[in-house]
């Protein structure tokens, strides 16, 4: 079957389901279950959000990239974007919490790391982990927190309580991925030429800080053409260049507004833009209010 006509499934989409809902803002969601969803969905569906799904009762067996995976009671099948997923082959009774992170806030907390892309390359073929007392008590300790969290009254702090347990449970949890990779693994990762485009091209984006916008800039920095950059970066991470640029730019700019005293002048021109006018209307289209209402914009 070609991919192309695979529906990809985002945090966004995930926010019709009220049914299945326990939890949902912007960034992060709980839901009872996936396959309601994916049935919907013509019974495949490709992942634009980071899934990670807690077998509390019973047994699932599951199609994970083409492959069976038995999902156990007291184990977590990792799902990053990208991956491609079916509703469940077969099962038995079963409760399943599915925590949905998406992808900016993924990106945000865990940043553009060669680790975390040896992690993401693993989990493809690696989905299935325990998470009990005895093998992972750090995870199981987050996992439980979370569960409670999600049940508690509302208060004033919840969204960001939640907010901060989502990006420390996912840091330990990718953290524990990576001392799993065998050494062998870490090798053959290395060796992906795909893999190893995609991480040369995400470092060259960090170094830059934002100040240059343009896929040509980085192609011409690897001697590779826009076009074939373009379609290794897409087909390695289901995103374009554009995207991990300007997302990178914009948390450079939302950065120097807050922490430094550059004025809105100084800033254009350390960003490069033609004008403040020009640098105002791309901070609006992207962050929803003015540089400088940003700025005064109280920390939540």
């Amino acid at each position: 079957m070609k991919n192309k006509n695979i529906k990809t499934i985002t945090l966004e989409d995930l926010k019709a389901y009220t049914h299945l809902t326990v939890y949902m803002d912007e960034n992060i969601g709980i839901l009872n279950g996936i396959n309601p969803i994916l049935q919907r969905h013509q019974n495949i569906a490709k992942l634009g959000c980071l899934l990670i799904a807690f077998c509390e009762e019973g047994e699932i067996l599951c199609n994970i990239n083409g492959h069976q995976y038995l999902l156990q009671q007291d184990y977590c099948a990792i799902l990053p974007p990208g991956t491609i997923v079916r509703p469940n082959l077969s099962t038995t009774s079963h409760s399943i919490k599915v925590a949905a992170i998406g992808q900016s806030f993924l990106t945000d907390t865990l940043g553009l790391k060669r680790e975390t892309w040896n992690v993401l390359h693993f989990l493809s073929s690696n989905p299935i982990f325990p998470i009990n007392r005895t093998s992972s008590y750090k995870m199981y300790l987050y996992k439980e927190l979370l569960l409670a969290l999600i049940k508690e009254e509302p208060h004033i702090y919840s969204k960001q309580t939640r907010r901060y347990h989502f990006a420390g449970m996912v840091c330990e949890m990718f953290s524990l991925l990576n001392k799993m990779i065998p050494e062998y693994q870490h090798r053959d990762i290395n060796r992906s030429r795909a893999i190893y485009i995609v991480r040369d091209f995400i470092e060259l984006v960090n170094a830059d800080n934002g100040l240059h916008r343009s896929i040509s800039y980085y192609a011409d920095q690897m001697c590779y053409t826009n076009k074939h950059l373009s379609t290794i970066v897409k087909r390695v991470t289901g995103k374009s260049p554009s995207q991990f640029i300007k997302e990178h730019t914009i948390k450079q700019i939302k950065y120097k507004l807050r922490q430094s005293n550059l004025s809105i002048k100084e800033l254009t021109d350390y960003f490069g833009f033609p004008t403040a006018s020009f640098f105002g209307k791309f901070v609006k289209a992207h962050i929803g209010m003015s540089p400088m209402q940003y700025r005064m914009l109280e920390v939540e």
